[in-house]
């Protein structure tokens, strides 16, 4: 009996401690609400566009004979009150797409919106069951090394191989190294780069945090972000030189590694609308989706055509508002077949795959390489749904710092892209007087593969000296 008894209170006390630990979880959810149209105040907005972009944004349109549009008007302000009214709180907003994203745990309040005459539809984007603390709230506690990085014989150090590749020495001996050009980077964490000297300070102008508002970019657990920046920023003469180490940067957190789901969509297109209004030039994204958590699914190839995903429709708008994207390819190559990631599948930007001196799993060097093999077996091949090349480019990145402050051997064609953008703004900067379009095309026309780009190895490995030329020839 005592046994049975004891047994009895046992089953009990785990029954409680399981309530207690499931009561500590609360499950919500958000919804992408998607507008008619914004409101009958549309003129006026045009007229003071001053209001929502900044005094470099304006100047960056008007330098590239860009006019302002109707996407650039902001979300009705009216509109979100009353669905605010309803008790659905707006925690994002894209003004390119007229969307806004709502959280709620009473799905009952959405019959609310969906009645409203300017609503044009609703649907979930995210579905949660997390605790009220994230996860990502703690500092890294990594330990930072208490003297010099090993240094290399080499000017770059880790950066010299992957800048060499694109030729791109020559314009940073003609001075060109980024100075007044604006990049934004779009990614996951920040991890340990304000206690890094040389990938922080005064070149970083800002911050900003759409997936955890309250919580710094730089006490994410996650440093990933850090290793993208890193391949443009870092500035330590034999340790690591980047490809735009005089450039200025916005590092913006546009990406939820504790899930995969549509939001992070939304995520991501509010983080360039706000690039845009602060006068960013060009945009590095190592992010970007082909399967969502249950219940959303994998997006199929017929979805990847630039224009289905808001997040490609977004990246689609970039050039015409005088901004350049490199977004990485993905790093699905070895199911051999299109496997391009949305917002890369996007027109009118870079996207970028990765090729290196080694060809497998094993990383095994090759003595002599032909430009058609060294194609990195994960980096995603393509092209597009609709026919279209990608990816677009490719670039060699296989050094990055990590959040130890050390310059580690980290690939993927999330190194690759930043690897190419640094270079891309150092172009820029030597041709100030380009529109974001034709610097596009003179990256692509400057390939190793220009004349027989294919879905593979899209137009080729960029050679900026050659572009240079090709722009100069265009004044």
């Amino acid at each position: 009996m005592k046994k049975l008894l004891f047994s009895t209170l046992f089953i009990f006390f785990l029954v409680v401690a399981y309530a207690s630990q499931k009561s500590d979880f609360t499950p919500y959810y958000k919804y992408r609400i998607w507008l008619k149209d914004k409101g009958d105040n549309v003129a006026r907005w045009l007229r003071h566009p001053e209001k929502y972009l900044s005094e470099r944004a304006l100047e960056r349109r008007l330098r590239q004979g860009f006019e302002v549009d109707v996407t650039d008007v902001p979300i009705n302000s009216k509109y979100i009150k009353q669905i605010e009214s309803a008790g659905l709180p707006v925690i994002l907003r894209s003004k390119w797409n007229n969307t806004v994203v709502v959280q709620c745990e009473d799905t009952t309040l959405l019959q609310r919106v969906e009645s409203l005459p300017f609503v044009k539809k609703v649907e979930q984007v995210a579905q949660y069951l997390k605790p009220s603390d994230n996860v990502e709230k703690n500092r890294d506690s990594t330990p930072l090394p208490t003297e010099d990085v090993a240094k290399s014989d080499e000017l770059y150090g880790g950066g010299q191989s992957q800048i060499a590749k694109l030729n791109g020495i020559s314009l940073h001996e003609a001075g060109y190294r980024g100075e007044g050009v604006v990049i934004a980077v779009l990614d996951t964490g920040f991890a340990n780069q304000d206690r890094i000297d040389f990938v922080s300070g005064e070149r970083v102008l800002g911050t900003k945090n759409y997936v955890v508002p309250d919580v710094s970019v730089y006490d994410m657990s996650n440093d990933h972000g850090l290793s993208v920046s890193s391949c443009m920023m870092a500035n330590k003469t034999n340790v690591f030189v980047g490809t735009a180490p005089g450039a200025a940067y916005w590092l913006i957190v546009a990406e939820d590694t504790t899930s995969e789901q549509p939001v992070e969509e939304d995520y991501w297109a509010a983080a360039v609308e706000f690039a845009d209004s602060v006068g960013v030039d060009v945009v590095n994204s190592s992010l970007g989706f082909e399967n969502f958590d249950k219940p959303y699914g994998e997006i199929p190839a017929w979805e990847r055509n630039g224009r289905t995903h808001l997040v490609s429709r977004s990246a689609s708008k970039m050039a015409a508002k005088g901004m350049i994207l490199c977004n990485s390819a993905g790093n699905s190559g070895e199911e051999m077949q299109s496997t391009i990631i949305v917002p890369a599948d996007a027109k009118d930007i870079l996207t970028v795959g990765s090729v290196a001196k080694m060809l497998d799993k094993n990383k095994r060097p090759e003595a002599v390489l032909d430009e058609n093999t060294d194609v990195m077996f994960f980096s995603s091949r393509g092209g597009t749904y609709d026919g279209r090349i990608k990816p677009d480019v490719m670039s060699e990145g296989l050094w990055a710092v990590t959040k130890d402050g050390k310059v580690n051997f980290v690939c993927g064609t999330s190194i690759s892209s930043p690897v190419l953008c640094g270079m891309v703004a150092c172009l820029w900067q030597a041709l100030p007087e380009l529109t974001a379009f034709e610097i596009i095309d003179i990256v692509k026309r400057s390939g190793s593969k220009a004349d027989t780009p294919t879905e593979v190895y899209g137009y080729g490995v960029p050679n900026f000296e050659k572009a240079l030329t090709l722009g100069k020839a265009l004044k």
